[in-house]
């Protein structure tokens, strides 16, 4: 049995707790917050799972074998330290830390003290996203030439949010590293060069395009937002035809265009998009290994990277 820890209890805290439900060969131990009213609100709903109003508290518990980081961005990398520091296998929210340096530190502290650690990527971990590849690797749609992804939504302006937090904040740090975990799962090139057009507003970037220009001539541009509703699709132009997935960092449907047109279709495992990550991790746990094949410390790295150069390209 796995037993599972929790820093952190907001929303995507509790969206993780439906999906480890599905599992026999896990189950959730305990849970930490610095807020009293969540707390008492959770062991109401949980009288069984333990709720630690310290986050070291939990970590310190040797009935954890692995924590989930469901915090704000910037306390990723502090908390991600600490439990690999304690021998915790850590699954962490997206983005891991708001910098490479940071990452490399986690994934060089996981191969240093032989813990397992993955950013949670969940899009590499969606059913569909394995057919999309196998359909992309069989040449329906020719050699791929460009990948186009879209992740904008109009957030309302909170001045105590942390997407409006100028240390943390922004659509670049908040859903960007979906776009760029996704165009790189296609493009497996060097980046050579970047061109932004960044919109600013309360201190963070609110609406960005990106356009990607990577070594082998492919191409990528990235549109994400957080002041403006748009589809959330992705479409790879290939020189036979094109694909179109939406959503897509978790797509059930994809459209193929070529001569004709073709639909493809699966379900999320148990319908929840959350289950193929933590099954992820399990399997890796049960297999001792301290990294994931489809979400591996050089992905998290990779990503990182192209992230800082996006950023800088913003300045």
């Amino acid at each position: 049995m796995i037993r599972w820890g929790i820093l952190g209890l907001g929303n995507i805290a509790k969206r993780f707790m439906q999906g480890l439900a599905y599992f026999d060969d896990a189950s959730l131990y305990a849970i930490a917050s610095y807020t009293a009213k969540k707390r008492e609100e959770f062991v109401h709903e949980h009288p069984d799972v333990i709720a630690y109003d310290d986050y070291h508290a939990l970590l310190d518990d040797k009935n954890i074998d692995a924590v989930y980081i469901a915090m704000r961005h910037n306390d990723h990398y502090q908390w991600a330290k600490e439990a690999l520091m304690k021998g915790k296998a850590v699954l962490c929210e997206k983005p891991a830390t708001l910098s490479l340096n940071q990452t490399q530190e986690l994934c060089y502290l996981a191969i240093q003290n032989h813990t397992f650690f993955m950013e949670a990527m969940k899009t590499r971990f969606i059913p569909l996203i394995d057919d999309i590849k196998k359909e992309l690797d069989s040449g329906v749609i020719g050699d791929i030439l460009n990948i186009e992804t879209y992740f904008c939504s109009d957030v309302p302006y909170q001045p105590q949010h942390y997407l409006f937090d100028e240390k943390q904040g922004g659509a670049l740090y908040d859903v960007g590293i979906y776009n760029v975990a996704s165009t790189l799962d296609y493009i497996h090139s060097p980046l050579v060069k970047v061109r932004a057009n960044c919109k600013k507003n309360y201190g963070v970037d609110v609406h960005d395009v990106f356009h990607l220009t990577f070594e082998n001539g492919q191409k990528a541009r990235i549109e994400i937002a957080i002041d403006e509703k748009k589809a959330k699709k992705m479409v790879i132009t290939g020189t036979k035809g094109k694909l179109i997935a939406e959503p897509f960092y978790r797509p059930v449907q994809a459209t193929i265009i070529t001569d004709e047109q073709r639909v493809i279709e699966k379900p999320y495992m148990n319908d929840n998009d959350f289950y193929g990550e933590i099954a992820e991790v399990h399997r890796c746990l049960k297999e001792h290994l301290i990294e994931s094949e489809r979400m591996s410390f050089q992905d998290s790295i990779l990503c990182m990277k192209v992230i800082e150069d996006m950023k800088e390209s913003c300045a």
